[in-house]
């Protein structure tokens, strides 16, 4: 079994979560790895990945899991970089045992803006708030959602805004609709196109955040 690390990045961001799916599948089958496959009426590939961003958005830490034999991280990687647009560039790649769940472990991710207009002093108000309630779209129906409590870390650095935010099953801010919340209250238009996606975290024994890739080699 692989894991793959790979950007997402250009043009390519505009391209939906499911869409990378098959891109990334038929590479797969370009590389010519044997890819092992369900069992059932309609078998499909047994490949798994993290929580998608949002339309637009680009990141350097996408995760891909591959249940595949007769192939090693390093031939892998460099099969699937032949294969697939620069766009989705494969940074790394790690043999495992078993799938990790990187879905399942995954808690967080931080990102970063190149933000050179926003006031660090209004994030910083912004951060010490302890409740900040925005209206949010879920299942068609508009809500009103205390945020705050999935912010991990906001703050401005040298024109750059980076964020950590929650991310999984349990709890989950969209980038989206942080930026939306942060042009609302600072009054700016910072872009989706902007942010990248620097890392995905989870919890160490210890309760400390650690990058995901820990849980791989």
């Amino acid at each position: 079994m692989i894991v793959l690390r790979y950007v997402k990045r250009g043009d390519l961001s505009y391209v939906s979560h499911k869409d990378i799916l098959r891109v990334l599948q038929r590479g797969l089958k370009r590389m010519r790895v044997d890819v092992r496959y369900s069992a059932g009426f309609v078998p499909h590939m047994l490949t798994y990945t993290t929580a998608p961003i949002p339309l637009g958005a680009q990141s350097v830490a996408e995760y891909f899991t591959v249940e595949c034999d007769g192939i090693g991280a390093e031939e892998f990687l460099t099969r699937y970089n032949a294969a697939m647009p620069s766009g989705l560039r494969g940074v790394f790649a790690w043999q495992v045992d078993k799938n990790p769940n990187l879905a399942g472990i995954v808690q967080a991710s931080d990102y970063r803006i190149e933000a050179p207009e926003l006031d660090a002093q209004a994030v910083e108000r912004l951060a010490s708030r302890d409740v900040w309630q925005i209206p949010i779209v879920r299942k068609g129906k508009e809500q009103t959602v205390d945020i705050r409590p999935m912010i991990y870390g906001l703050h401005c650095e040298q024109g750059r805004l980076h964020m950590r935010l929650a991310t999984g099953s349990v709890a989950n801010l969209r980038v989206d609709a942080m930026l939306r919340a942060l042009n609302d209250a600072c009054g700016c238009d910072l872009s989706l196109h902007d942010v990248v996606r620097t890392a995905q975290l989870a919890r160490d024994t210890d309760g400390n955040w650690t990058d995901a890739e820990r849980y791989l080699i």
